[in-house]
């Protein structure tokens, strides 16, 4: 018992695939597979205009499998499916595998903004099955049985369907008995399936009736797990550092709480042990907790009622925290038990969405069997994503690059070579002279713009050329000339033809302009997406890429938070029109309605100074027509 701290060892099992845990704002879900030694990780990130799930091989850090959807993720869900053959391809082994009969696939339950439930196989890299037209609203979680056959989703209209996932077809749909279910959480044995919203219920699956039903949370509940005999029932709320146990034996109606696991920061993930009593979270700021018996507590005989509160709660018996050598914490994104050590080990997940790091982590002394109280483990940072320096390779390469020396440099004058002197002198006026020779008289508007310098928008051609020497000299007036260009095709062919050394400076300068001015957002994005799009390969090797673009993200975010309550205001306004309209239409009679209706002023908006000064001459014109048709008539008849 006690603190222990833990330097690297390199003889351990540990696979380091980076070490920038700092920042994890581009995970949206993630989650260890339910196996008892977590062999996979899965994650859901953010790509350019889409959302991308990524699987990890946690033994050995490498992506299996990756792949993108413009759908909206919600959910992520792990299981199997029955692999009949149909879903597999014309290969040897598939023929092997439908020749031995069915078999199980592995699978990701993706739930999506739309509704609809993907089934994501990682033998066959694709979407190999889709559960629609059941729900109408977005998927807030999904489970499913061991053998694949049945599953159980909830959408954000607190309905809950039972799935055949082997056709494909909805079974049952009946509602929560609660609003804003979050959760959804099926027992080992199957029969129990337990929905969380603020509070917790407990169903029967083959009477599809309540059980029981659990209140203690102030907040909704995102985290559920069942103990391994499904005796108990543990759940975290957002922004809430309680855990709670619950008793989840259907053979007594004990509703109270057993106990709350404390926690110093509010708990993003939770997870029962496979086998011991064993419970671990994960906290926003990192830190994992581990009670080594979640149901006990030293209750006995008290008759305080403020002590016997006290009694109720239960700190962590241990705690892992990783730092840097610096003794800057290095955050955890999740953590799950593993069976290494007689499951008295964890595995864990640190880093970012490029490349998160897994270790195996034992949280018992290995001489004396106890528990660790405190665990602090010393990682190296990489701060590059995509270069380890730590790395042999990137070691060769800072002992092999050598710096610039001048002293050992040999300055050639004009003295060690006959210089032929030229015969004609030839004076090549500048771009600025040449510009000035160009530009035209424009006296009537001398007045107007005198002290402005227009510079001429370059032609289509010429984009690529104009806008490579507007960065080499840093010129703000030829970029911004080059930026009123908006078509599509025209952009996008400068782009391809800019070179690789003027694209970190154009982004930058685009997302300057995006920033100081959000108005001109339509235009300046047309620019941008192609350059993100175009040139995706070589920004990935920009170590510091993350960080040019921190700014502009944060902006798009800013400017997305805003867009819905902008909506909502709309809506809300035309509402308010239309009824002061109508209040104001109902007063009036037939004559006075159609005089209503009819505007008082109209304004014609001109298109130049120009036709507006044809249009006064062609009303003089009428004029003078109608003055001279009248003098002849009075002439005629006198």
């Amino acid at each position: 018992m006690g603190k222990q701290s833990f330097k690297p060892n390199p003889e351990t099992s540990t696979v380091e695939t980076s070490s920038n845990a700092t920042v994890n704002s581009g995970i949206e879900i993630c989650s260890f597979d339910e196996s008892t030694t977590a062999e996979y990780f899965a994650l859901i990130s953010h790509a350019m205009d889409r959302h991308r799930l990524r699987i990890f091989n946690v033994r050995s850090g490498t992506v299996m499998n990756d792949y993108s959807s413009h759908e909206k993720y919600t959910s992520l869900t792990w299981g199997y499916m029955k692999d009949t053959g149909e879903l597999q391809a014309s290969t040897v082994q598939a023929f092997k595998k439908k020749k031995t009969g069915n078999s199980l696939t592995r699978i990701i339950a993706l739930g999506t903004q739309t509704g609809s439930i993907y089934l994501y196989s990682l033998s066959h890299g694709d979407i190999v099955k889709k559960l629609s037209f059941a729900h109408t609203t977005p998927i807030v979680d999904f489970v499913m049985k061991k053998d694949g056959s049945r599953g159980y989703s909830v959408a954000e209209d607190s309905y809950i369907v039972e799935w055949n996932i082997e056709e494909g077809k909805e079974i049952r749909q009946w509602k929560a008995d609660t609003k804003n279910v979050k959760k959804l959480k099926l027992s080992h044995d199957e029969t129990k399936l337990a929905t969380a919203g603020h509070t917790i219920t407990l169903w029967d699956l083959n009477t599809y009736e309540i059980i029981k039903k659990f209140t203690g949370h102030a907040s909704p509940i995102k985290e559920l797990s069942f103990s391994a005999q499904d005796d108990l029932l543990i759940s975290s709320a957002i922004d809430d550092r309680y855990v709670n146990v619950w008793d989840s034996q259907s053979t007594n109606t004990n509703s109270n709480n057993l106990t709350a696991l404390t926690l110093e920061s509010n708990v993003i993930h939770v997870d029962f042990s496979h086998k011991e009593p064993s419970v671990l979270a994960v906290t926003e700021d990192g830190i994992v907790g581990i009670w080594e018996n979640a149901s006990s507590t030293n209750q006995g005989h008290i008759h305080s009622r403020r002590k016997m509160i006290r009694s109720l709660t239960k700190e962590a018996d241990s705690k892992i925290r990783i730092v840097s050598n610096e003794a800057t914490p290095i955050p955890i994104i999740s953590a799950a038990f593993v069976i290494d050590n007689n499951s008295k080990s964890i595995m864990i997940a640190r880093g970012s969405s490029i490349k998160p790091s897994f270790e195996v982590i034992s949280f018992v002394d290995e001489e004396t069997g106890n528990i660790v109280s405190d665990i602090e483990l010393t990682r190296q940072p990489i701060t590059n994503y995509l270069i380890d320096t730590a790395s042999i390779a990137a070691n060769n390469l800072k002992t092999t690059r050598k710096a610039y020396n001048e002293s050992t440099v040999t300055v050639v004058g004009t003295t060690d070579y006959s210089m032929i002197q030229p015969t004609l002198e030839m004076s090549e006026p500048s771009i600025e002279q040449k510009l000035q020779e160009l530009d035209v008289d424009s006296s009537p508007l001398k007045g107007k713009s005198e002290n402005k310098k227009l510079v001429p928008i370059p032609s289509a051609s010429s984009l690529q050329v104009v806008l490579v020497q507007a960065l080499h000299a840093k010129d703000k007036a030829l970029l911004e000339a080059c930026l009123q260009h908006h078509k599509l095709d025209i952009v996008q062919n400068t782009v391809k033809r800019l070179p690789t050394e003027y694209l970190i400076p154009l982004l930058l300068e685009l997302i300057t302009k995006f920033q100081e001015k959000p108005a001109r957002a339509p235009e300046l994005l047309v620019w941008i997406q192609t350059v993100l799009l175009t040139h995706t390969a070589y920004l990935m090797t920009v170590p510091d890429l993350i960080g040019k673009l921190s700014n502009f993200y944060q902006a798009l975010d800013n400017r997305l938070n805003v867009f819905p309550k902008l909506l909502a205001l709309k809506g809300r306004l035309d509402i308010v029109q239309s009824q002061v309209d109508v209040r104001s239409y109902s007063t009036l009679n037939e004559k006075e309605l159609e005089e209503a209706q009819i505007a008082k002023n109209v304004y014609n908006e001109m298109d130049s100074d120009d036709e507006a000064e044809a249009e006064d001459l062609l009303s003089i014109h009428d004029e003078i027509m109608e003055s001279d048709q009248v003098s002849t008539h009075e002439s005629l008849f006198p």
